[in-house]
Parts: structure tokens; C-alpha cells; sequence
């Protein structure tokens, strides 16, 4: 019988703002997933940084950067493929 190959996409959500801009490191949070998941069998095939292109989410990040004086927002972040054989 042959191996099939299972797929899932995680994504990874980054902070905006100020206290973004300072303590996020994308570098350890793709890091920090892939020994996550590889840890559990997983394979990371393909990273993606991802682009907010929806209207209504952008105008929500705006507001939360209005609402709390430009300290916080989220962020788009990143998504990760992984594979994993059966």
C-alpha cells in the first residue's frame, strides 16, 4: 500500500504597532512552529508572508491602532505549509 501524504497550512499572527515593532521577531516565531511541528512528524514545504487584502480587516487594524495610541495592532503574520506522510 502506498504512503499518502497528508497537508495542513498553519498561520502564524505577528503584533503591529509600537510594542510590535519592539518585541516581535518573526525569525523565532517561524522557528518556534516549525520545531513544533516537526517535532510531531510535520514538514514545513512552503512559507508564505501573508497580506491583509480585506477591506474590513484592515479598517479594524486601523481602529485598534487608534484605540490604544499606536502601541498595538495585528498583524498579517505568515503562512506555513507543512506535509507529513501517512
Amino acid at each position: 500500500m502506498a504512503a499518502s501524504i497528508q497537508n495542513k497550512v498553519e498561520r502564524i499572527s505577528l503584533a503591529g504597532g509600537l510594542l510590535g515593532l519592539i518585541f516581535t521577531d518573526p525569525r523565532r516565531a517561524l522557528n518556534a512552529l516549525v520545531k513544533k511541528h516537526n517535532a510531531k512528524g510535520w514538514r514545513a514545504t512552503f512559507i508564505l508572508q501573508h497580506s491583509q487584502h480585506n477591506l474590513f480587516m484592515v479598517l479594524v487594524q486601523l481602529v485598534f491602532l487608534v484605540l490604544t495610541v499606536g502601541l498595538f495592532t495585528f498583524g498579517p503574520g505568515y503562512l506555513v505549509m507543512f506535509e507529513k506522510e501517512e
